[in-house]
Parts: C-alpha cells; structure tokens; sequence
C-alpha cells in the first residue's frame, strides 16, 4: 500500500472500446462515478444509454459504424480484465473540431493517473486527425477534473446554469394579470423569423462559446425542416418572439417532449431589453406546457443573467453549473460562428 499522499502508478493500460462487449461495463462504471449527482435529464439518458447498451448486437453495430465515421467511440482503461476508466469523443455539429463526453474513473481507481492518461490519448488522437480544437463541459464544483483539464491546457471559455422545474403552472392570480398584459408584445414565431433568431443567439451566446454548446443556425430556424425533425423525436416545438424596431428583442422556445426526457424551455434576450420582459418570455413559455406535471429543463448561458433570476423567480431550482473549457491544438485556429 502507497504512503498517504503518495502517487501509485496506475495498472493496466488503454484501448478502443469495443461496442460489441464494452457498453454494459461503460454504462454501469458511469452509473457507479455519477450515479448520485445526475440530474433528472442525467438519469433519463444513463438509463436510455443502459437501454441501448443491451439492445443487441444489431444496434450496437450501427453505433460503432457511426462512431469510426466520425471518430472511434471512445477508449477505456482495463485492469486485471476490468473497465475502471473511459473517455468517449466525437466531431463537433459544426465540424470544426472534436468534443470530448464523459472522462469518468472507477472511485477505488482515482488519483493514479488514469484520467489524465486517457485525455492525453484522446488529445494525440484528434490532433492527428487535423482538428483545431478539442473541447469539453465540466461541473463547476468538480476542482479535480477542473484542475486535470487547466493542467492539459484546457481554457474557459463559458458557463451555463442548468435549472428544472416540476409543473408549469403560472404563479399567482397578479402574474396571471400581469401576464396578460406582456402577452400583447408577444406573437407566435415562425419561419419568417428565423434570420432574426439567429442574430438574436448571436447576441445572447458568445462566439467562442456555441461550437462547445453546439449551437446551430439550423436550430433556431422553425420551418417544416425543424418540424420534420421534431417529430422523428416525438417532439414539438413552439416559438414565441417579442419583436422590436429592427430587430427581435426576446424570444422563447417550448420543447414538448413524448419520451421520459425533461421538456425543454430557452429564453432568449437582447442585453436591452427593458426589465420584466425575461419575466414574460418564461411565463409565455410556461404556458405552452399547460397542465402537465412533467419535469422542465432549461440551460442558461452566463451572459443571459435576467432570464436566470426570471427562471429562479418562477420556480426554477439549478442543479448544475457547467463550464465550457477548450484547448487549441494549432497556433492560429477559426472559432466558427452560427451559420
């Protein structure tokens, strides 16, 4: 046994994980590291991952065949025959770069190197393939991973809070008066607002933050494209836009959600508009989930500080802060806009 303080050296070593025999051990060691600190859109995706995971060889196939398209699946430590480490990454929507997923360690495996070993790996791997940057998310109060990412020269670059709500029911007989009344500046977005919605996003969202949230023109253009896609998902979509002289000066998208997954709910505001109208755009959307006691999700950037007190204000808890770190693998690289 090591002395107190003293780095073992790690056993084992590193390969590609293998989708055919990996995925159940991976599902089950994230389970084991994250378990007690998922949120209720965690839980829903680990156990739709666990579901996956023994769906058969058939559609574990076509999951390594996607993922050697646009890199391989990920790669895990094994020790004495055991997975106790993984890291998964894969390109980013935008293409211009990698994102890496979960970096997770066996509790009875950690301080021995083996999360930095497989980040060092995965950092080799798409630095050969040309990529300009890799990035990644990380909680806010995990100093640890916080502090191996800094180490690997990984740099912030944004935050967002992540805030649930159970319930959409409007507060109070005055909020509902006073929603009435914000409702007149509002109107149903559609097609013909989504050239504005993404100056809007633009304005919301630093530039050097979307390719890690993966914020996308094509998101945020409702049209029969988004409804198509939506509805592939069992989702539907609901815009609300308060528009201004030149341009939009808020807006709120509602994700009605048919699986176990969290509705969604986003907000978005100019840095001028008035106070109050972040108050409005989350009643607004609000409403659209009427009468479901179904849990509500919402993921707000740092920038966007009205909207978080509106959300707190209407009953939103956080569960998380996520900070958003990149390291550039080339001296000069594009940090790629909405398009």
């Amino acid at each position: 046994m090591s002395s107190r303080g003293e780095r073992r050296t790690p056993e084992g070593g590193i390969r590609a994980l293998d989708p055919f025999r990996d995925l159940e051990d991976v599902v089950d060691l994230i389970g084991l590291a994250f378990g007690d600190r998922l949120d209720p859109a965690g839980r829903a995706t680990l156990e739709r991952m666990r579901r996956f995971a023994t769906s058969g060889p058939l559609m574990q196939g076509l999951w390594a065949l996607l993922g050697k398209a646009a890199m391989a699946p990920g790669l895990v430590w094994v020790s004495h025959g055991e997975i106790v480490g993984n890291v998964s990454v894969r390109r980013s929507r935008d293409g211009g770069g990698y994102l890496i997923g979960n970096v997770v360690v066996h509790p009875d495996y950690r301080g021995q190197g083996i999360g930095g070993a497989l980040m060092r790996r995965v950092i080799k791997a798409v630095s050969r393939r040309g990529a300009g940057g890799v990035g990644l998310e990380v909680r806010a109060d995990n100093d640890v991973a916080r502090s191996m990412y800094e180490g690997l020269s990984f740099r912030e670059v944004g935050r967002t809070h992540h805030l649930i709500r159970e319930g959409a029911s409007v507060r109070g007989a005055s909020s509902r008066r006073g929603l009435r009344q914000d409702h007149a500046v509002m109107r149903r977005g559609g097609r013909q607002d989504a050239d504005a919605l993404v100056r809007l996003v633009e304005q919301v969202i630093p530039e050097e933050q979307r390719p890690l949230l993966e914020t996308m023109a094509d998101d945020y253009r409702p049209g029969w494209a988004r409804r198509i896609d939506h509805w592939l998902r069992c989702e539907d979509e609901v815009w609300w836009v308060v528009p201004g002289d030149d341009q939009l000066r808020g807006a709120v998208r509602a994700v009605k959600r048919a699986s176990g997954l969290p509705c969604r709910l986003e907000a978005l505001l100019t840095p001028s508009a008035k106070e109050g109208l972040a108050t409005a755009l989350v009643r607004r959307g609000l409403l659209t989930f009427a009468g479901s006691e179904r849990l509500i999700a919402s993921a707000v950037p740092d920038s966007e500080d009205s909207v978080l007190a509106a959300l707190r204000g209407e009953g939103f808890r956080e569960v998380r802060v996520l900070i958003q770190m990149k390291r550039d693998l080339k001296h000069r690289i594009s940090v790629h806009t909405v398009r």
